[in-house]
């Protein structure tokens, strides 16, 4: 029975999609009958291609050392969704020139997300400045770009300037780019907890998610099949992938178990097989894949 694979490589690891043609074929790839997909299956689907899309990204153009922010504003502020898109230009604005001045480029991936309660923030995956103070470069930034008190005024009145206002992580803390993907694409209510309704604008800024120009978008490498079967590797399954000598497995990685995902697309209705393989050996990450190997 044909079928495609398609290979995404970034530095984070190697992803196999496998999507499998035609009506009938060998044990476990049957194709299930095709039934016109609700509205539910449309948006469960396109909300997994958003995730997906977004993590190869991450996976193309972010590294473990790079930096998970959340830029706030003080509690209780309520500001249009547009004016907060403002503050956020000249954010970027002021970091790219801290960043020209290392000779560098400043790369990002950002989403808006309003509260229950109707707080708002910005969340970004951003790649890290080379700069022992970085922390305070991006705080600095931040608060001028709202128009406040610049960061070395607030140091000198022994004041915090970070606190409440802009939260750093490093990627590696946060997880995968699988989790900072849902982070980014995740469903937010649109409605608050005291029953206001967000405005069009609002719902329509929330659910996007935006990036710099300058990022690599993923692009796989496509092979076709045909007159093959899956039927060797389904059998295998992640453990066997990784314990039993086979030809499916790239030298030198182990696969996910985690990542292992084989079911049918609700929508389509055709077979379909993913998941990812890792190199071995690269920190605490990697021995969680190995399964502490």
């Amino acid at each position: 029975m044909a079928f495609t694979e398609y290979i995404y490589r970034s530095p984070w690891g190697i992803e196999h999609v496998f999507t499998y043609a035609g009506k009938r074929g060998g044990k476990g790839e049957k194709r299930a009958e095709r039934t016109k997909a609700t509205p539910d299956q449309i948006k469960r689907q396109n909300h997994r291609n958003k995730v997906n899309y977004i993590r190869r990204t991450i996976q193309l153009n972010f590294r473990q050392g790079d930096l998970w922010l959340t830029l706030k504003y003080p509690k209780g502020t309520r500001k249009p969704i547009q004016e907060v898109k403002e503050d956020f230009k000249r954010f970027v604005r002021k970091m790219r020139d801290r960043f020209r001045k290392e000779g560098e480029e400043m790369k990002y991936i950002y989403s808006i997300e309003i509260g229950k309660l109707g707080g708002i923030h910005v969340h970004l995956v951003m790649n890290r400045l080379n700069d022992p103070k970085a922390d305070l470069m991006i705080s600095d930034a931040w608060m001028r770009a709202r128009g406040m008190t610049p960061v070395e005024d607030m140091l000198e009145d022994g004041l915090c300037p970070a606190d409440g206002l802009a939260h750093l992580d490093h990627v590696r803390e946060v997880g995968d780019g699988q989790r900072l993907a849902e982070y980014i694409a995740k469903e937010q209510p649109m409605q608050l907890e005291d029953g206001t309704l967000l405005s069009k604008e609002e719902v329509k800024e929330i659910l996007n998610f935006g990036s710099s120009r300058n990022l690599i978008r993923p692009c796989p490498e496509k092979k076709v099949f045909m007159h093959w079967t899956m039927k060797a590797i389904l059998e295998l399954q992640a453990e066997g992938m990784n314990t039993k000598p086979n030809r499916f497995r790239t030298k030198g990685y182990v696969v996910d178990k985690e990542s292992w995902h084989q079911g049918v697309n609700a929508i389509t209705g055709m077979s379909y097989l993913r998941y990812m393989e890792y190199p071995p050996g690269k920190g605490e990450f990697w021995r969680k894949v190995t399964g502490g190997k």
